[in-house]
């Protein structure tokens, strides 16, 4: 099923047709997915709590062990699990880059190119 909005860009006024798709994670997870234009986006945070490999990411709660990290690891917004669904996993910098993956197969953390192309896309 699609969607039919109507961007109002600094260009013009378009109509984009954005249809819906999903994704499950490691977890089982179910995402919308969003096809904008010709690239195809998580239309949700993830919220994963294991990397592509079946391994375990740490969850750690405390500020000043999540800073001091060299390895990855995730939270919840205010640490509390109830935000699971509302705002996903918080990961840091090296969750994200780890060779074990966070996205589900066949999916990639976005480029600065990636984002570009969609901005572009929109107009801006």
């Amino acid at each position: 099923m699609g969607l039919l909005i109507i961007i109002n860009s600094c260009k013009k006024e378009e109509e984009i047709v954005i249809t819906y798709g999903t994704v499950n994670d490691i977890d089982g997870n179910a995402y919308k997915t969003i096809t904008i234009g010709t690239q195809t986006w998580m239309a949700e945070n993830l919220k994963v709590t294991h990397y592509a490999n079946g391994e375990t990411i740490p969850n750690i709660t405390d500020n000043s062990d999540r800073t001091s990290q060299s390895t990855g690891a995730y939270c919840w917004y205010n640490n509390d699990i109830t935000n699971k669904d509302v705002y996903g996993s918080l990961y840091n910098y090296f969750a994200v880059v780890d060779n074990r993956k966070l996205c589900p197969t066949g999916w990639h953390v976005p480029t600065d190119a990636e984002w570009s192309a969609l901005t572009t896309y929109l107009g801006g």
